[in-house]
């Protein structure tokens, strides 16, 4: 009976500092998750595609327009060679869904809703500079409750 009690108390021990720890972490990553912004625009290119040629560079150029803004850019490059970890990035990012359905698709930019997975609109080569500015203005006011 002595014994038993003498390796529960030391499991306790042992186990107390990793079961507050794991608490500390998982409020830690809430945390992060939080802070994220809800608006992810994810671009899907590769070096190959004609469309990515046309509509990256309008992408990049408004892109430094929303550096403080409540949006995070994402690309997806299915390039061979840069596939590897496409997925885990956007389960990292909350958009593994949409992800699976387009995998390997390219030239466009999503606006997605991070909480519900929703797509709010598909930025193609029909869209100027201003446009993609519209449309990142009309979905940064829909997401900033």
């Amino acid at each position: 009976m002595r014994l038993s009690l003498i390796i529960l108390a030391a499991l306790a021990i042992f186990m107390a500092p990793n079961f507050f720890r794991a608490e500390w972490e998982t409020a830690a990553q809430a945390d992060i998750v939080e802070e994220r912004p809800r608006l992810v625009a994810a671009m899907f290119r590769s070096s190959w595609c004609s469309s990515c040629r046309i509509i990256e560079p309008r992408i990049d150029d408004v892109r430094e327009d929303y550096e403080d803004a409540a949006v995070e850019f994402i690309r997806f490059d299915f390039t061979l060679g840069r596939r590897d970890g496409l997925r885990e990035r956007a389960e990292e990012a909350g958009i593994s869904a949409v992800f699976l359905q387009l995998e390997g698709r390219t030239g466009f930019m999503l606006l997605i809703d991070r909480d519900t997975g929703q797509v709010f609109e598909a930025v193609t080569t029909a869209y100027d500079r201003d446009n993609i500015r519209a449309a990142i203005d009309r979905w940064l006011a829909v997401t900033a409750d």
